[in-house]
């Protein structure tokens, strides 16, 4: 491609801005596929056709499939968790308050785009490594905001705490979006956020 093909705008539009919109749909995309059809129909070839684009478009912005799933992953979970703190930061000053604002934040989250929980919670292989750095990244956050409100956790506990509650986490938003469990979003908040707060509390007594 020339220089002046690289720099030309088309439709007024620059081809930055095209590229960026071209990688959102990919994003998208393999959310959709994933949600719905799992990790085994997740090609370049089929995401590229959902997301509306050529398949050699692809390469523009990912190396494979991999980095597509697992950039996705990245992105779509720092949103999560910055949406929590920022309720977090909001909600009164008070253990059990502070989870039921955060859980509630990603509940409500998944219950406007239940195909991003799907995305989120489902088994494709090259997530299991991103959602190990997901629940350290929730860890590291938990141990912030325990201190924050006199719980005091150390890197260790708040590991633990974190692994605990995002697993039973998990499940519950799975036979929630699955349909298999009766169970709405306000209950799901609420035993998350119990169960979150009520181990934070008694952890400094259980793990030394």
């Amino acid at each position: 491609m020339s220089e002046s093909e690289t720099h030309r705008a088309y439709r007024g539009v620059a081809p930055a801005d095209r590229r960026a919109e071209r990688r959102k749909r990919l994003a998208n995309a393999v959310i959709e596929v994933v949600a719905a059809e799992g990790w085994s129909a997740a090609t370049v070839r089929k995401v590229a056709a959902t997301a509306g684009i050529g398949p050699r478009f692809f390469y523009e912005s990912f190396t494979d499939m991999n980095d597509l799933v697992t950039t996705t992953y990245d992105e779509l979970g720092a949103e999560l968790l910055a949406g929590a703190v920022a309720a977090i930061a909001s909600a009164p000053d008070d253990l059990h308050e502070k989870a039921r604002a955060a859980v509630g934040a990603i509940v409500g989250a998944v219950e406007r785009n239940p195909q991003q929980g799907r995305f989120l919670i489902s088994d494709a292989p090259p997530l299991a490594e991103r959602k190990s750095a997901f629940i350290r990244a929730a860890a590291d956050e938990l141990a912030k905001q325990s201190d924050a409100v006199g719980t005091r956790l150390d890197a260790r506990q708040a590991e633990l705490c974190a692994v605990v509650v995002m697993a039973g986490a998990v499940e519950l938003v799975r036979g929630w979006l699955d349909g298999t469990l009766d169970i709405r979003p306000g209950e799901l908040t609420e035993i998350v956020a119990s169960t979150l707060s009520t181990l934070t509390a008694h952890m400094p007594g259980i793990g030394r």
